[in-house]
């Protein structure tokens, strides 16, 4: 037994070394002739892929884009509503966040080989203002005045969203240090501006002018010393920035002071999702809804109704079905979710295509079934109009009109 092992150890090393000596055989031949490369082409744009989810990852995200199409139903039904100005504007920006909470769904289905600008997208404006929220005591105990210019529907930046927040509490902790150490009046502005591929943020304060030798210490790598002037929070800040693809830099001031720019690129994910301006108007239609979510079903009804339309509505395509009736539908379109039990509503179109098929051209599909490429290839083959949940009531109305009007 003893030699057995012998003889298994001794082949064990002898097939080592064999293989390393083989890879330095092969390393040391002279190259082969190498062709003369053809001359460099442009380099194509990065091609933004996407991610294949599992069945449960995919189901995981239609319920969350189900959830997200109510809360932002429920929040249109309330627009019109006769509401204190505080309300309204709470009401808006609950709209404004169901939007960009739908970007981040899609956004799981977008990612590029992270190149800069496919990073993990992050809203700036929303954590601009939730890091000043999270400041809201210091600044009125120090009676700062705050002028804050963040617009509401600013593009994606290229940054984590962990990493975007403890950069801005680093600057902000950075110019409430230096008010702090100043005298009334005390102001704080906040600028955020959108140019070409990148955003800007500007922050500056009240505080004393930086000396020539404090701006040097701030812009200088690893000259900072520690728990004065705020150099640390600056140098963090600053290396955060860095390491998303960005700048931070002192810009000076006339009066003496420095503002601090961040430069951020955009995401290259996808845009921003616009909001449509105005509703529009179609003539009074009678409109079957088919989903077998509850809440997105009434909140549908209730909306086409306040839009002055008749609706029925029904949970599932089988009572679609008996709806529809077997010759004639009176119905001039039919909204309906994809994922269904019993009977789906990609099926229940397929039923009607051949028996049925000035039906069928009435149909809309609204889906928050994103991630999977079936379902992608059928809603770009069927030639139907269709909506991803959560929806803006624009675009559902605007499908709706584009059915109504073939023959």
């Amino acid at each position: 037994m003893e030699l057995w092992i012998s003889f298994a150890f001794g082949g064990l090393v002898c097939g080592v070394l064999g293989f390393l000596g083989g890879r330095q055989r092969v390393r040391h031949q002279p190259p082969a002739a190498i062709p003369k490369p053809p001359p460099p082409r442009p380099a194509p744009p990065t091609e933004v892929k996407r991610v294949a989810l599992d069945e449960g990852s995919a189901n995981v995200l239609n319920a969350l884009n189900n959830r997200l199409a109510a809360i932002g139903a429920l929040a249109d039904m309330l627009h019109g509503s006769p509401l204190d100005p505080e309300r309204a504007r709470a009401l808006m920006m609950l709209h404004g966040e169901v939007r960009r909470a739908a970007e981040i769904t899609q956004h799981f289905l977008e990612l590029a080989e992270h190149p800069i600008g496919a990073a993990e997208p992050s809203d700036a404006a929303v954590v601009l203002n939730g890091v000043l929220a999270e400041r809201e005591v210091t600044l009125r105990e120090l009676g700062v005045k705050l002028e804050r210019n963040i617009p509401h529907d600013l593009p994606m930046v290229a940054c984590p969203m962990a990493q975007l927040t403890e950069m801005f509490t680093r600057l902000l902790d950075f110019s409430l240090r230096r008010l702090r150490d100043s005298q009334p009046p005390r102001e704080l502005r906040v600028v955020v501006g959108d140019i070409g591929q990148s955003l800007t943020i500007g922050l500056s304060d009240s505080g004393a002018p930086l000396s020539v030798e404090a701006e040097q210490r701030l812009v200088s790598p690893f000259r900072f010393t520690q728990g004065g002037g705020g150099e640390i929070e600056f140098a963090l800040a600053r290396a955060l920035a860095q390491s998303a693809g960005g700048t931070l830099r002192l810009r000076p001031r006339p009066a003496g002071n420095a503002e601090v720019i961040v430069t951020l690129p955009k995401s290259v994910l996808s845009p921003l999702a616009q909001t449509t301006a105005t509703t529009p108007s179609l003539p009074k239609l009678r409109i079957l809804v088919v989903d077998d979510d509850a809440v997105n079903r009434q909140a549908m009804r209730l909306l086409l109704e306040r839009e002055g339309h008749e609706v029925v509505a029904v949970e599932n395509g089988l009572e679609a079905v008996e709806r529809l009736g077997p010759t004639t539908s009176g119905f001039d379109a039919v909204v309906t979710d994809l994922q269904m039990p019993r009977l789906g509503g990609r099926a229940l179109w397929e039923q009607l295509v051949d028996e049925r098929p000035q039906l069928a051209r009435r149909f809309v599909f609204v889906t928050g079934d994103r991630a999977r490429d079936e379902t992608r290839r059928f809603l770009e083959e069927c030639g139907q109009p269709s909506v991803l949940k959560p929806y803006d009531l624009g675009d559902l109305i605007t499908a709706i009109g584009k059915v109504t009007k073939r023959p």
